[in-house]
Parts: structure tokens; sequence; C-alpha cells
């Protein structure tokens, strides 16, 4: 008797057709993307006591190897701050821009 469900294992043929889907580009008139991937900046780094010029998500990069680099979220015009190991050692690198929700148009700040 062959039964009624189908098995939770993709086919073969499944997997192909999900690995060659083809992205298309929006056309015109369409909404600007609230973040963005690889950033032109990315390979810049900003040192602690520097302005953040970009919300996003930053990799903290921390001077002696004392902690693995890690991500971290950054707010438009606050500091980079200081490592309490490494102080001012410490750089951040732009990973992807990614606005704060409450300077988006469509969310309204908290009361």
């Amino acid at each position: 008797m062959m039964s009624a469900f189908r098995s939770a294992q993709p086919s073969a043929i499944t997997v192909q057709v999900l690995r060659s889907r083809i992205v298309v580009a929006k056309g015109p008139g369409r909404r600007r993307p609230s973040h963005r991937q690889n950033p032109s900046s990315s390979r810049e780094s900003f040192r602690a006591g520097e302005v953040v010029r970009q919300s996003g998500i930053y990799e903290a990069i921390h001077e002696g190897a004392h902690r693995s680099p890690h991500d971290v979220v950054m707010i438009e015009s606050d500091l980079f701050p200081k490592c309490d190991t490494c102080s001012d050692r410490v750089r951040f690198r732009l990973l992807r821009t990614a606005p704060y929700i409450f300077t988006d148009e469509d969310f309204d700040k908290p009361r």
C-alpha cells in the first residue's frame, strides 16, 4: 500500500531546481532596499572613538586576538566603543548596512 505522505527528503530534481534559481532584477519604481550586502567601504576599518557613519552590522576585530572577531550592531551617530581588554586597539569593519528600525518611515518610535 502506498503512503499518502511524501518523503521529508527532497528529490535530486528538487535540489537541482533550487540550486539553479535565477534571480531577476526588479524594475524601476520598486522600493529601495533597507540594507545592502558587501558595501564598498567593507575594507575600511574604524577605530574606537570615531563616529559611526552608517547603522549596520560590524565585525569587531580585537588586537592581540584575546577574543575572536565577532559581529556587533552599531547605530549611526554613536561612537565606536573601546574594548575593556584592548582599549582603543579594537577595530570595526562594516559587514552590512541595516537601518535602525525607528528611523524607518513605516515604524513609530516607542512611547
